[in-house]
């Protein structure tokens, strides 16, 4: 099962429990209310009576036929009473008045009148000075039978003479209730089917953003991607950052041992040279075999001491995540490198052609970007035979800015053009045998993609050329 569902099944179970529970108290709530309602209006129209009835019980006239023709008019009166969406068209009270020791003078239904209904607790209270209710059952075993009694004592003065009696069956409320707990239902569903979506798409979202979080973990690599960030979700951005560290913490673990492998690969071969040429020199050798040991350990020193320079210098550059890039002269910078240049370009009696467009503006580091520039053309230096060229353009298009190092030579083979790139490979310089660190074009590379550019390298038809490319963004 997908997250998202699991995460929705448990919104949408917990979400149902509660609406379900809810409402059920409601409703449970919704008959007691109305009762309430009810007899607050019969208690009220009940006092009323009560002021109204005191010259009529004290002059007799509940048992005169005018009396009792009055009030079955009054209950028969039609009504046109548009209550809410219920229609009231008819009076659906009933009441009947007793005497000061609770004998029925009157009875709206005409079937009480002579009773004693001095016990029933509406009478009986109200007789005491106190408040009189009570509802009783017409059937014993229908709930909906029951009836609610209201009193309020009929008063001479201060001294009781009788009681008055509003009623009304529960079965007129019954509409009332149902309607209410009808109502009840439907907004519970409806706010139940709201809640429902809204907790999919928030399971939606989760399981979204938990996929982005993977996919992230899944893609990233140095310098590839800046880390995620969720809105108003600090749990999952507490998560990327870990995920962040990890990486970090691997990248650095991983980094280590590949440099101390490589690192040691590289050594060995140097170190088994100036261990060969030392021993050597410990036995009886002529000046000349002693002059060419000991070139060979210099030789070999220094090939230590650049491979070192080299693999720090990447090193650096690689753990670097960000430029403090500022407006580069590129132009400015190049003829910085081959002013530095000028001893070996004069040595080997090469010729230099500096085709560069002035005042070339690039954003980006000046001493990486002097680095770039400087191994792009001690390679060129290297694999150029003696008084042959090496030609230096710089030019601007629009947003992009192209430095090309063309040197006349021995093309790259074929096989070797893919992997040029590739850290510690490298190709048998042309005057001899001996190989560089490889690590050159490497950090080329970096420092290319660090400055969002790129490096290519083809052969021409006088020998090879590197481009550099930077894209104004």
């Amino acid at each position: 099962m997908s997250i998202f569902l699991r995460i929705w099944g448990a919104f949408a179970i917990v979400l149902l429990m509660g609406a379900y529970i809810t409402v059920s108290s409601l409703q449970q709530q919704v008959k007691p209310s109305v009762k309430k309602a009810i007899e607050d209006t019969l208690a009220d129209n009940a006092n009323l009576l009560s002021v109204l009835l005191v010259d009529d019980i004290k002059q007799q006239r509940l048992t005169q036929p005018e009396f009792n023709q009055k009030i079955k008019t009054v209950l028969a009166r039609q009504l046109q009473a548009h209550i809410w969406d219920y229609q009231k068209s008819t009076i659906s009270q009933q009441l009947y008045i007793t005497d000061d020791k609770g004998i029925v003078l009157f009875d709206s239904r005409g079937v009480a009148v002579g009773q004693d209904y001095s016990q029933w607790n509406d009478v009986y209270l109200t007789l005491q000075g106190r408040y009189g209710v009570r509802t009783t059952r017409s059937n014993l075993q229908d709930e909906n039978s029951s009836v609610m009694y209201v009193a309020a004592p009929i008063k001479d003065g201060q001294r009781i003479i009788g009681v008055v009696t509003l009623s009304k069956e529960g079965k007129v409320m019954q509409p009332f209730i149902q309607k209410a707990q009808q109502d009840m239902v439907k907004r519970g569903v409806i706010v139940a089917v709201i809640a429902l979506l809204l907790s999919a798409l928030v399971a939606w979202w989760l399981r979204h953003a938990i996929y982005l979080v993977a996919q992230y973990a899944l893609s990233l690599a140095p310098q590839q991607r800046q880390p995620l960030h969720f809105w108003a979700a600090n749990e999952l951005n507490q998560l990327v950052a870990a995920i962040n560290k990890m990486r970090q913490e691997l990248e650095g673990k991983r980094y280590i041992e590949n440099y101390v492998h490589t690192l040691t690969h590289e050594l060995k071969s140097p170190l088994t040279a100036i261990k060969a040429s030392a021993e050597l020199l410990q036995d009886e050798l002529s000046s000349k075999q002693r002059m060419q040991f000991s070139t060979n350990i210099t030789q070999q020193t220094d090939k230590l001491q650049l491979l070192i320079e080299r693999l720090l210098l990447l090193a650096r550059l690689e753990q670097q995540q960000h430029l403090q890039t500022q407006p580069v002269d590129l132009s400015v910078l190049v003829n910085k490198v081959i002013e530095q240049k000028q001893p070996q370009i004069q040595q080997r009696q090469i010729h230099l052609l500096n085709d560069l467009a002035h005042s070339v503006m690039v954003m980006g580091e000046a001493f990486w970007l002097e680095q770039a520039i400087s191994n792009v053309l001690d390679n060129a230096i290297e694999f150029t035979p003696q008084g042959k060229r090496i030609t230096v353009k710089l030019s601007q298009h629009q947003q992009q800015v192209t430095l090309i190092i063309e040197n006349q030579g021995q093309a790259i083979p074929d096989y070797a053009l893919p992997r040029v790139f590739e850290r510690y490979y490298s190709l048998p310089r042309p005057d001899s045998q001996h190989k560089s660190t490889g690590l050159g074009l490497t950090l080329v590379q970096e420092v290319m993609a660090l400055h969002q550019g790129q490096v290519s390298i083809h052969n021409n038809d006088d020998g090879v050329s590197v481009a550099l490319i930077f894209v104004h963004r």
